[in-house]
């Protein structure tokens, strides 16, 4: 059983990540990091077209 004390919560959908996912991807979980960047590179690149 995986210690409560190293299990957070993403900031974005409330999902149960680890302490060192949670620290790598600024509070959120993988999915949600990778949506955030997809929308930002999607804005980004948009603006250049």
């Amino acid at each position: 059983m995986v210690n409560s004390k190293k299990r957070r919560r993403c900031e974005v959908c409330g999902r149960e990540i680890s302490r060192e996912e949670y620290k790598e991807y600024s509070g959120m979980c993988w999915e949600c990091r990778d949506q955030q960047l997809t929308e930002e590179s999607d804005f980004i690149f948009g603006e250049l077209q």
